[in-house]
């Protein structure tokens, strides 16, 4: 089980590898429980749209500040 790297309020954007993703750079709102693999959770939002998204932790990474 891995634990949760980012916290809440921190600014990440996608893991390059992320093409689900767009572009952009995400608040994380929430931290969810781990999946049924053991990959944490995290529920993100982009300043930009109006929509909230869930990820696991291996899609995103630290924004640079």
């Amino acid at each position: 089980m891995i634990a949760h790297v980012f916290k809440v309020g921190e600014v990440v954007k996608p893991h390059p590898s992320c093409n689900a993703l767009p572009h952009d750079v995400f608040r994380v709102l929430r931290l969810l429980p781990m999946t049924a693999g053991g990959l944490p959770l995290y529920c993100i939002k982009s300043e930009t749209e109006m929509i909230e998204r869930v990820v696991e932790q291996n899609a995103i990474e630290a924004a640079p500040r």
